[in-house]
């Protein structure tokens, strides 16, 4: 069971790495441009403390933030500093979304495909990630993160349109971000509880369909990502039935995003015990 993270400062807490080797969660560990000087140490006492360790780069937000076509280049040079700095990190987690700026627009309904990238840049990038993870992965586990909408696609139509190449990288795993608090709280009432529930175990089961032994999850939320106002669990008996209904689904790579909500909300024990 995987708790991902968007701050260096919680994770650096002794009392934290203990809470996670008690419960046996691994830690999936967001890195920006400017943490690259701290990234190195941070690794080596996490993993000193018995942590298993993912690392998650993240660019800028003005230039993108996530793996995309439009960030190819950026993206697979910050991947190679953080690997120069963190050698001896567990695993890789590639977080493959559509630019911020697009995201934006489409969590505000104005969904917007002007800046679709062209074939040809489409499948350049998509080589130049196949060649980056076949050279990352001689050294660790390599995953994706991503959009809960390709487990119904067939083909990479979706891929292209939203410019993020994954079913064709050499990955162990791809976790589908299947958010039921998401699912429901930007409906704009058209989703409740139970429908959430549905749509996670519908993603589920798809993810399965479609990426078979490789599908993993990603539950959530506990706390506020990007956006500051991502709608959260309303306790922890609501992540307790995700984790019952992905497991029964078959899934048995799972995340929660994320440990800083989990920290904030308390108390901690509650939200790790829900994980298992």
């Amino acid at each position: 069971m995987w708790c991902e993270t968007l701050s260096f400062d919680e994770v650096g807490q002794p009392s934290v790495a203990a809470l996670l080797t008690r419960y046996r969660v691994d830690l999936l560990l967001a890195v920006r441009p400017w943490q690259l000087g701290e990234i190195g140490e941070l690794v080596q006492r996490l993993r000193g403390a018995g942590v298993f360790v993912a690392l998650w780069p993240m660019l800028a937000d003005d230039h993108g933030r996530w793996a995309s076509v439009q960030s190819c280049v950026r993206f697979v040079a910050l991947v190679d500093q953080v690997l120069d700095r963190a050698r001896f990190a567990d695993e890789l987690v590639l977080d493959l979304e559509p630019p911020l700026g697009r995201m934006h627009g489409w969590k505000a309904g104005r969904p917007t495909f002007r800046n679709t990238p062209s074939p040809g840049a489409y499948t350049a990038a998509r080589s130049t990630y196949v060649a980056a993870v076949t050279r990352w992965r001689a050294e660790r586990r390599v995953t994706t993160a991503v959009v809960p909408l390709l487990v119904a696609e067939r083909g990479q139509w979706l891929q292209r349109l939203l410019g993020t190449p994954v079913t064709d990288l050499p990955v162990e795993r791809h976790s589908v971000m299947a958010y039921t608090s998401l699912f429901e709280g930007w409906s704009r009432g058209l989703v409740d509880r139970r429908r959430a529930e549905s749509l996670l175990v519908a993603c589920a089961r798809l993810a399965r369909r479609r990426f078979g032994t490789q599908a993993a999850l990603s539950l959530g939320t506990v706390g506020t990502g990007v956006f500051g106002d991502e709608p959260s669990y309303r306790d922890v008996a609501e992540l307790a039935h995700d984790v019952a209904l992905a497991r029964a689904a078959d899934i048995d790579e799972l995340s929660v995003f994320e440990l800083g909500g989990i920290l904030r909300r308390g108390p901690a024990e509650a939200w790790l015990e829900a994980m298992g």
